[in-house]
């Protein structure tokens, strides 16, 4: 089994019952024809860095983990260019951080 396997596992175990109604509203954004950037963060840190990669709904999640300095430098990108993610449900994770949890569990 990948690790991206046995994380969403144990993603899914620790906190996949309170995820489902951020999936349902997901789900009703992009059936709505509205203009919309969903984010699907790794667990977050307070890490001081910024580095990051995105994956789309399609692709497989990558990471464990992400700072959210990270994040917040992804939502001042989209703030910038609105036009650069219009309909995109994005997994942001920093790089290298595959594994079977993130790292402080």
């Amino acid at each position: 089994m990948k690790f991206q396997e046995k994380f969403g596992e144990w993603n899914n175990a620790v906190i996949g019952e309170p995820l489902k109604p951020f999936r349902r509203a997901a789900n009703a954004i992009e059936a709505s024809g509205l203009e919309y950037t969903i984010l699907r963060p790794a667990w977050l840190t307070d890490e001081d860095i910024i580095d990051y990669e995105l994956t789309s709904r399609n692709e497989p999640f990558k990471g464990t983990i992400v700072s959210r300095k990270s994040v917040a430098a992804l939502i001042t990108d989209i703030i910038d260019k609105p036009e650069k993610h219009i309909g995109e449900n994005i997994g942001i994770n920093q790089p290298g951080t595959d594994g079977d949890k993130p790292f402080f569990m």
